[in-house]
C-alpha cells in the first residue's frame, strides 16, 4: 500500500468516478483503475460496487475510507 493508491481512492470515494478522480490526479483513468484493483487485491476486499453507470463504496470501502484519510493526513 502506498500513498499514491490512498489518494486514488480518496478521489474516487469523493466524486464516485473513475474518470474524475483521474483528471483531479492529473493521471489517466487506467492509472487510477490499476492503483484501485492493486489496492483491493492487497487488502482482499472489494472497495467499490462498479457498474456501467455507477460506482458505489462497498461496505469495507466505507469502513476503509477514514483510515486512508488519517493515513494521507499523516
Amino acid at each position: 500500500m502506498n500513498t499514491f493508491q490512498l489518494t486514488c481512492f480518496l478521489a474516487v470515494a469523493e466524486h464516485l468516478n473513475f474518470a474524475r478522480a483521474a483528471e483531479q490526479l492529473h493521471v489517466t483513468h487506467p492509472a487510477v483503475s490499476q492503483q484501485i484493483q492493486s489496492l483491493e487485491k492487497e487488502l482482499n476486499t472489494k472497495l467499490f460496487i462498479r457498474t456501467t453507470r455507477t460506482v458505489k463504496l462497498t461496505e469495507e470501502g466505507k469502513a476503509f475510507l477514514n483510515d486512508a484519510q488519517q493515513m494521507v493526513a499523516i
